[in-house]
This record gives structure tokens, sequence and C-alpha cells, in this order.
């Protein structure tokens, strides 16, 4: 009897103290941790190589896209960007491409102006197979 006691006392010990967490890293690095129905996220640090990346912008607005004084994107063109993993693409609309700390390229877009390209819209765009990320701005409050 006394055994019983003893292992029913186990049981409510460990049920006062909470669920265990289960914890997984996928192929990213990111660190998943499960407790009962809740599922948080640790993102991974990114790891800054100074790799070279091929961006793809196509503009699908009416108006140039200014990157510097003399280099824009005009109406219904691309550019395609080598951007080392450690750059920031500033473009005159207020849209940034940069590399962040935990998830390799960002996009700040306060006034929803990107889309990412994938799928069918890869070939209608005409990007090339090499690109590794492809964007096409469009007007303001019609992006992603």
């Amino acid at each position: 009897m006394t055994k019983y006691i003893q292992v029913f006392i186990i049981l409510l010990t460990l049920s006062a103290c909470g669920q265990k967490e289960k914890k997984w890293t996928d192929s990213n690095g990111n660190v998943f941790i499960e407790k009962g129905n809740e599922i948080s996220i640790i993102p991974a640090k990114y790891n800054k190589t100074g790799k070279i990346y091929k961006v793809f912008i196509y503009n699908e607005t009416s108006k140039d896209i200014g990157i510097l004084k003399n280099l824009k994107i005009k109406p219904n063109e691309f550019r395609i960007f080598n951007l080392k993993d450690t750059d920031t693409l500033k473009l005159d609309n207020g849209v940034k491409f940069m590399f962040g700390e935990t998830y390799g390229l960002e996009i700040e877009d306060k006034k929803s102006q990107v889309s990412g390209l994938g799928g069918e819209f890869l070939e209608k765009y005409g990007v090339p197979d090499e690109i590794e990320w492809a964007f096409v701005i469009v007007p303001v409050g019609e992006g992603d």
C-alpha cells in the first residue's frame, strides 16, 4: 500500500510541475520548443559570410525607382543585383533589402510595395534560373 502512495505522490508532483518541453532543431538551425499545445520558435543567428546572392527586382509601377542618382529601374523593367550578405540595398521609394541577424535576406517595406515571386510567376517575369530571390515592386498597398 505504501508503494502505491509513493507512486501516486510522484505522479502528482510531476503533473503539478507542468508539462515537459520537447525541443527540435530544423535544417536552418531554428529551435522549436513544444510545451503542451504551445510551440515557440527561436531563430538561428544568421552567419554572414560575405557570400554573393543574385536578387531580381522588377518594377511594376508607373514611376522610375531610384537606387543612385543615375541608376534607376524604369517601369516594366528589371535589374539583377549581386548582393553580399553584408550589404544593404535602399531604394528611393523607401524599400530596403538587407541581411538581418536571424533570417538572412530581410525586407523593410512600410508601404506594402514588395511582392515575392515564385512558381509560375518566375517564368512570367522572365526570372533567370541562377536567381536566389525574386521580387516585384508594385504600387503602394498592393504588396505581400
